[in-house]
């Protein structure tokens, strides 16, 4: 099936976002040029700035709602590889609709978007999750690997609506537009073909524009908190039922499942391991001892902690993918060194 050449214009949406300006960087590093959807003029200039003197060249187009219709025909004209990487992420929306409106109509668009107007792409890579994966009705520990999929959390929506945890809102959105992607790439006479990767939790370094602690994506928000010592000791929980990957290596498997033959129609859940707050201090207080207000952690319990924890299998994106993925150390300390650079503690 087909995969993308190399030299070939990629479009990447939501290119603003955490994952998505490390994505942009890594296609740019491996000789792709790059147009990058984003909301505002000001996110697309930042980006334009940040990759500037890149041996190939990023621009951008405006599109500021991906649910409108039509929102994507004419950023996907000419470009050889999509990456479709726009979905909301936040643990806030008061009805499910505000995560899954955007997530399926986003999805869907672009789709229609490419079969009207630039069938001839080679390959649609989308950003899904263990989201879409994470059956929380099963007990930990368990073992996920790409076979497994989470219907529960749509079921909880729409038995609940507005007052399903937010938790499962997110969830929902994940499965209910991975879902949708895979439906269409099964039932419409497409020629390109398509991939998922599947990320679990996303640390490491940020190079997309944040102005303020307030400002950070989901994922890094949530290290922050251990990070400046707003939690405490008693926040750590003694199971680790979240996964982690470096974003750097998830940036990579993007790039990856565009040009590997091999990737074709496949999910891949791109994830380093089981990773609890716990994991999170003990690295802190290696490498930062410097900040006072640090839970200690549980040294003594680390095995304890993970091995009752769920496992998200990354080992199909290290296999076919070539990825080699960073541990928890490396990540946090260049997650604090950026965090220490861009905000004083």
């Amino acid at each position: 099936m087909p995969a993308v050449a190399a030299g070939s214009l990629v479009l990447v949406t939501g290119a603003s976002g955490f994952i998505a300006a490390h994505t942009v960087q890594a296609l740019l590093d491996a000789g792709f040029p790059v147009r990058g959807s984003v909301r505002s003029v000001d996110k697309g200039e930042y980006l334009k700035e940040r990759f500037r003197g890149k041996s190939a060249s990023f621009d951008y187009v405006i599109v500021d709602d991906i649910e409108k219709p039509n929102a994507f025909d004419e950023a996907v004209k000419g470009v050889g590889g999509v990456v479709h990487m726009a979905s909301p992420f936040h643990l806030k929306a008061e009805d499910p609709e505000m995560l899954i409106g955007p997530a399926v109509g986003g999805t869907v668009g672009i789709l229609h978007s490419l079969k009207k107007h630039n069938p001839g792409v080679s390959r649609v890579v989308v950003t899904s999750s263990t989201a879409s994966i994470n059956d929380e009705t099963r007990p930990a520990p368990f073992h996920f690997t790409e076979e497994h999929w989470n219907e529960y959390s749509a079921k909880v929506c729409a038995e609940k609506g507005r007052d399903a945890p937010n938790g499962h809102k997110y969830r929902a959105s994940k499965t209910l537009a991975e879902r949708a992607f895979w439906r269409f790439m099964e039932t419409e006479d497409v020629a390109f073909d398509g991939v998922t990767i599947n990320p679990p939790m996303v640390y490491g370094p940020i190079i997309h524009p944040v102005s303020n602690p307030e400002s950070l994506n989901t994922s890094v928000a949530t290290f922050y908190d251990w990070f400046s010592g707003r939690k405490s000791q008693a926040d750590i929980p003694f199971i680790a039922t979240a996964n982690f990957v470096d974003v750097r290596d998830t940036a990579l498997a993007h790039v990856r499942a565009l040009v590997v033959p091999e990737a074709s129609g496949q999910r891949f859940i791109s994830s380093a391991g089981p990773a609890s707050p716990n994991d999170f201090c003990i690295a802190i207080h290696h490498h930062f001892p410097q900040l006072a207000n640090v839970a200690d952690g549980y040294p003594t319990n680390v095995e304890e902690i993970n091995a009752a924890s769920y496992l998200f299998d990354g080992a199909k994106a290290a296999r076919v993918l070539g990825i080699t993925y960073r541990d928890i150390d490396t990540c946090v300390k260049d997650m604090g060194d950026c965090l220490l650079d861009k905000f004083s503690l």
